[in-house]
């Protein structure tokens, strides 16, 4: 089968964020299909090219067929972001219609969804199936976390492309699990609704032994405070991070060091709010095949989330599905549809925005016995393996990819994933 994903900010293993269709494509392509997907040649979160010298070119990555596409540079988040999200719309286009491949389906992924509306008239260009992928909630996102008014031009431009694009589509996949009661409200037939989340490869658990750029400077940071809490992802205003920062006026400096490794646009303003703090330090982002080991150095893993009606809807972070497989012990706060650190049994749950109760949780995970961290470690596998293998949610996208019979209703367990 020939699948096309148009993603725009889709990244390759190497790289640093979410590699959710490389991984899928990989696995497809391992059975003998054929995936294509096309992505902005401009990288977002670092505001720089993949190429200063290329700009629109094919690259080949262990078989997966990506289409790097000129998109408008820009920095922030003013009108160019939303011109380099339309260029993207224009661009990937083009590419596609001058292609004399003829994909058999088609999936246009959000978050933004020029992304969905380039493949919709893709998929009528070339005859194939059209479906949607919604990975996060425009303009709903926008809108709950206060970032723009329900009547902001922006987002009343993405109200109407996201009922055109989900009215149309043959089949829609969301990752979070509460998503489908959010798209039904749109008028679409929860027939089409299909759910999965985000996976992991579990053989990732072996490159805990390998060597990470890191290793001295937490080994550092432990002779000093003795325990690390560590939190890798993404410095952004969902990721509520403040909490974290906020919450080592209650921890002792002598017992417990904080470890944020990332990047992201409110940096700069938690490295100024952590000044205060003799524990919290800041390292840049690192490359994928560092992840494994560097998590296997912290003492428990971190992650903190806004209190938002937003997430009703559920959540499905790639940076859980890495802390379930390294098994550490998770200090998540949070108020969400799918909580899976508590499903998982794999830490402790605290309420969303209190540094006094993160500071308290916090003491409570680095207080457990060697053997109550081994529970941990082997619930967390369990969990991380049974909903979030990387091999069998492959094997679901190619199954709704492939699908005829439309009245397909997918089995839910609790938390959303497909059976």
């Amino acid at each position: 089968m020939n699948i096309w994903i148009l993603n725009h900010v889709a990244l390759k293993p190497s790289e640093t964020g979410i590699t959710r269709h490389y991984d899928i494509a990989h696995q497809l392509v391992k059975r003998g299909h054929r995936l294509r997907i096309f992505a902005s040649s401009f990288l977002a979160y670092k505001f720089v090219w993949r190429n200063k010298a290329r700009k629109n070119y094919s690259e080949n990555v262990n078989g997966v067929e990506f289409e790097w596409v000129w998109t408008l540079p820009y920095k922030g988040n003013g009108v160019k972001r939303i011109l380099n999200m339309a260029s993207y719309f224009f661009m990937a286009l083009y590419r596609g219609m001058r292609m004399k491949e003829k994909p058999d389906a088609i999936v246009g992924s959000s978050v933004h969804l020029f992304a969905c509306l380039a493949a919709y008239f893709l998929s009528k260009w070339k005859r194939a199936t059209y479906i949607v992928e919604i990975r996060d909630l425009w303009p709903r996102t926008l809108i709950d976390l206060g970032q723009m008014s329900e009547r902001h031009p922006a987002v009343l431009l993405f109200g109407t492309i996201e009922k055109f694009v989900c009215k149309r589509a043959e089949r829609i996949i969301v990752t979070l699990p509460g998503a489908a009661n959010y798209i039904k409200s749109l008028g679409v037939d929860e027939r089409i609704i299909h759910v999965i989340p985000n996976g992991i490869q579990m053989g990732r658990i072996f490159e805990k032994e390998k060597e990470t750029s890191l290793a001295a400077a937490i080994g550092k940071i432990k002779e000093k405070h003795g325990k690390v809490a560590m939190y890798v992802g993404s410095h952004g205003m969902a990721n509520s991070l403040e909490t974290i920062v906020k919450s080592a006026k209650w921890t002792d400096p002598e017992e417990v060091a904080y470890v944020l490794i990332g990047e992201g646009p409110e940096k700069p303003n938690l490295k100024t709010l952590a000044s205060e703090f003799q524990n919290v330090y800041f390292f840049d982002g690192i490359p994928k095949q560092e992840v494994m080991p560097t998590l296997n150095l912290a003492d428990v893993l971190m992650v903190s989330m806004l209190d938002t009606p937003l997430y009703k809807y559920g959540i499905s972070l790639n940076k859980l599905n890495d802390y379930l497989l390294i098994g550490k012990p998770i200090l998540f706060a949070g108020e969400v549809y799918n909580n899976i650190v508590e499903r998982a049994g794999a830490g402790i749950t605290v309420p969303p925005e209190d540094e006094k109760a993160f500071a308290e949780g916090l003491k409570k995970l680095l207080s457990l016995s060697a053997q109550e961290q081994l529970e941990i470690a082997a619930s967390s596998f369990r969990y991380v393996k049974k909903h979030h293998d990387i091999e069998r949610l492959a094997e679901e996208f190619l199954a709704i990819c492939t699908l005829e019979d439309q009245q397909y209703v997918p089995k839910r367990m609790e938390n959303g994933a497909v059976q």
